[in-house]
């Protein structure tokens, strides 16, 4: 059966609207594990019903490198049109349309673009940008003057010959930039983002396979898989001058054993980019078991094209693409 249930949970009882333990918590530990595992195994199929019909929130295959926009980017040679774009699909939430029509016709005919048509994604986190902030308008000026700025960052790997960095060694000194030179408030979500991509797209710059601090969806991934505390926001972490995550107290260091029980597991289908690709999984999980037992609901349904080109099959099942033109031609 293709469909991922979830039989023999229990009942839970809840703070706000997160779960204080995990409907798996009467299962043995193992159990729980390969029910995670199964989630993944079955994951690029998309013939479980949720993950088939809501593409917008499973909107990564399991391999997350297994992308259109790091077949694009792997053709970029210039650091500045590297972090330019990037920094852009990232900054929009991965809208692929701002990306293309961006990478395809230059910044003026982005601009009259967005005057009919959206600029980001509006079915993910929210990007705390500076009070005031025309996104749209910044959405061309901001990353592009990053670019110029940060460029230096992948020069000093690729031509000066520095070694090359972590994803969070990466993503906390763009965090640090867009806090002290764009008056960002929160802007980790998005140099996360970047980091990732840039990793996925140029391994010879940022290290894909260094380890990935997730956030609040991962933490409840982790939470319904191991039980006990959740560690949302009580992990305490630096990160060394060798790019290394070192763990500040005994919730990091349990952090990091559950990400190490998951990424080495025998049954883990993952193999390449295991932290990378553990993190995203973990927050799909989440997602996947709270839409099934009732407590979340799916987002609203967007376009496949704001996140794909129309031709790339998110699926490995031959007639997921076909289904997906047969639904929007619906709209």
């Amino acid at each position: 059966m293709s469909q991922i249930l979830y039989n023999n949970t229990c009942k839970v009882e809840f703070k706000g609207k997160k779960p204080k333990d995990s409907w798996m918590k009467d299962w043995p530990l193992e159990d729980r594990i390969e029910k995670f595992f199964e989630f993944c195994q079955k994951f690029d199929d998309r013939q479980d019903p949720l993950l088939k019909d809501e593409y917008q929130i499973f909107s990564h295959r399991l391999h997350w490198h297994e992308h259109p926009f790091c077949e694009f980017m792997q053709k970029v040679t210039d650091n500045h049109e590297r972090m330019f774009l990037t920094l852009v699909f990232s900054f929009t939430n991965e809208h692929w349309g701002t990306f293309t029509k961006l990478l395809n016709e230059g910044i003026s005919a982005t601009k009259e673009h967005f005057i009919e048509n959206r600029h980001a994604r509006n079915d993910l986190f929210q990007i705390y940008y500076p009070k005031g902030t025309n996104v749209k308008q910044w959405i061309l000026d901001g990353p592009l003057r990053a670019a110029s700025d940060l460029r230096a960052l992948l020069d000093d790997v690729e031509v000066r010959g520095r070694r090359r960095y972590t994803m969070m060694e990466f993503a906390k000194l763009l965090e640090a930039y867009f806090k002290e030179r764009q008056g960002f408030r929160s802007p980790l979500y998005p140099c996360k983002n970047t980091a990732r991509y840039v990793a996925m797209s140029y391994p010879h710059l940022v290290d894909p396979e260094s380890v990935l601090f997730g956030g609040t969806g991962h933490f409840d991934g982790l939470h319904q898989i191991f039980g006990g505390q959740n560690l949302n926001g009580k992990v305490q972490y630096k990160i060394d001058e060798n790019g290394q995550f070192l763990p500040e107290n005994k919730h990091a260091e349990s952090w990091l054993n559950q990400m190490a029980t998951l990424v080495n597991h025998p049954s883990n289908p993952m193999t390449s980019q295991k932290y990378l690709n553990v993190e995203d999984k973990t927050c799909f999980f989440w997602k996947h078991i709270a839409i099934s037992h009732g407590e979340k609901r799916p987002t609203k349904n967007i376009p496949y094209t704001w996140i794909f080109d129309s031709k790339f099959n998110l699926s490995n099942h031959p007639d997921f693409i076909d289904r997906i033109v047969e639904r929007e031609l619906m709209y």
